[in-house]
């Protein structure tokens, strides 16, 4: 019997490893990318800094100075780490052109054809003037003298990415035909601007598609549909997101990155507002339940 189990899990392991190769060794062929103009006026760098720290959390991975750095290194997940951003020794800035960043963005696809590694590409949607503000701020930055740490996944991240929707290779989840810019909202739209800047900061990559929750790094993201917060006022979903503090006193994992809480007052309510609007699905995951 053990000689029984002990093939099973090797033919698991196996296959684990050759399927997650074959997603990191795709190549894709982007034909179509759009040519943003990109403005570096004090507005356009001012809102890409914003996004890039608050809302699409790149410092989060690429560092506060977009250097990159190694985000996670454990035997399980490997050593993930982030491209150095910038125009330093060994960053991609000076080679990218406007249209492989929007290549790699919206399509999770490097210059080599290659999908980009552990990048929430598939999950991430900006409008027009904001992707070019994005990459306006980016270009801006100080040059970092960084190279990146040599990246190896290891089994839990080969198995996350085969599995789950974890983005090991997000270019295979993407449907590369219809790639397209968000529509910019109406800013009078409070509720279509909080959707707007969920889409934006990638929520349903840990929250999923229904926003029920269970996704992202362990222990998994909460239900935010009513069933898991409709019992909140705005103030108390403020708080949550800026001081980690649910309604009832109990903390939130730092897996939600807090830098989300120091988004303007204006987006986190239009995010509120959003989220009243979503239907009722799910059930509340079990930290919710027994915070309650």
């Amino acid at each position: 019997v053990l000689a029984v189990v002990l093939l099973v899990a090797a033919a698991a392991v196996g296959y684990v490893y050759v399927a997650s190769a074959r997603l990191l060794a795709r190549t894709y062929a982007i034909t179509s990318l759009p040519d943003v103009p990109v403005r570096s006026d004090p507005a356009s760098l001012a809102r890409g800094k914003y996004l890039a720290d608050h809302v699409a959390m790149c410092a989060d991975c690429h560092d506060r100075d977009l250097g990159g750095k190694v985000v996670s290194d454990s035997a399980a997940m490997g050593r993930l780490a982030s491209a150095n951003l910038t125009r330093g020794q060994g960053g991609i800035g000076a080679a990218y052109s406007n249209q492989d960043f929007a290549r790699a963005i919206l399509h999770g696809v490097k210059r080599d054809g290659r999908a980009v590694v552990f990048m929430p590409s598939a999950n991430d949607r900006f409008t027009e003037a904001d992707f070019a503000a994005l990459i306006a701020y980016v270009r801006s930055v100080p040059p970092v003298d960084r190279t990146p740490s040599p990246m190896s996944i290891g089994p839990i991240g080969r198995a996350l990415g085969v599995f789950t929707d974890f983005p090991l290779a997000p270019a295979a989840r993407i449907d590369h035909d219809t790639v397209r810019f968000a529509t910019p909202p109406d800013g009078a739209d409070t509720t279509a601007t909080g959707g707007y800047l969920v889409a934006a900061a990638g929520c349903q990559g840990c929250h999923g598609a229904q926003y029920t929750g269970g996704g992202g790094p362990p222990p998994g993201a909460s239900n935010i549909t009513p069933v898991g917060i409709g019992g909140w006022n705005e103030q108390q979903f403020l708080t949550a997101i800026r001081d980690h503090r649910r309604p009832d006193g109990t903390t939130i994992d730092e897996a939600m990155p807090r830098a989300y809480g120091e988004m303007a007052d204006q987006d986190l309510r239009a995010i509120f507002t959003f989220l009243r609007t979503v239907p009722p699905a799910g059930e509340k995951t079990k930290r919710q339940t027994s915070a309650n």
